[in-house]
């Protein structure tokens, strides 16, 4: 007996697959659980065409991805910080300072998104970010002293 999952069930499979199953275990627990329903030719139509547009929905996902990927990778982020007399940066620049001045330029990410330690030398740095569908995309961060230098 051909049944379609309405849940996902363990060891057997995910929510909206087609599965073959016996007679017995389809009717006596999938169907009677509410797990599954037997496959009529109206409910495969409808999972074509749900499958179809969930597939539509992930590829204007996955280019929305890719658009934010090239927009990040033009980007050249310069964050200005304190700088102690060594040289050294008070604090650190972190993935939430990283992330709002990206979110400054437009660009919204997440702070779990960027694959970086804190930052704590001045200078330029490339940082990782993991995007949707598996891509990444390399941001040019520049670490600057905020104060002003005079010269005597």
């Amino acid at each position: 007996m051909k049944v379609v999952l309405l849940k996902d069930v363990p060891n057997l499979g995910k929510k909206g697959e087609v599965k073959e199953v016996k007679d017995g275990y389809g009717r006596n627990f999938l169907m009677r659980n509410g797990l599954a329903e037997i496959l009529t030719p109206r409910i495969e139509t409808q999972l074509k065409i749900q499958k179809a547009g969930e597939e539509k929905a992930a590829e204007a996902e996955k280019e929305k991805s890719a658009a934010l990927k090239a927009k990040i990778e033009k980007t050249k982020l310069v964050i200005k910080t304190r700088v102690g007399e060594a040289g050294r940066v008070f604090g650190s620049v972190t993935p939430a300072k990283i992330t709002a001045e990206l979110e400054k330029l437009g660009v919204k990410i997440e702070k779990e998104q960027v694959l970086s330690e804190p930052i704590k030398t001045l200078g330029e740095h490339k940082v990782k970010i993991k995007l949707p569908h598996g891509m990444g995309a390399e941001l040019d961060i520049v670490i600057e002293s905020s104060e002003a230098k005079t010269s005597k």
